[in-house]
């Protein structure tokens, strides 16, 4: 997982920097897997700290497979 962080991270940087440089103001990042409760949760998690401790932006996190599995009581 930390390498394929990295990776991400990398990644995420360039389109943060370059939507910062051309004013936009929203930018979506969606992970995925099989059941949406372990590494797209923790990855998404990490993305979110990453990028507001780098760039200072606010970020907005929604977990929506768990808040689905919430709300039907799995």
């Amino acid at each position: 997982m930390p390498e394929f962080l990295n990776s991400v991270y990398n990644l995420i940087d360039i389109s943060v920097e370059n939507y910062i440089e051309r004013g936009f103001k929203r930018l979506m990042v969606s992970f995925g897997c099989t059941g949406g409760c372990h590494r797209s949760v923790y990855a998404a998690d990490a993305l979110a700290r990453h990028v507001r401790n780098k760039f200072n932006v606010k970020v907005e996190l929604q977990h929506i497979e768990q808040n689905i599995k919430e709300t039907k009581g799995f």
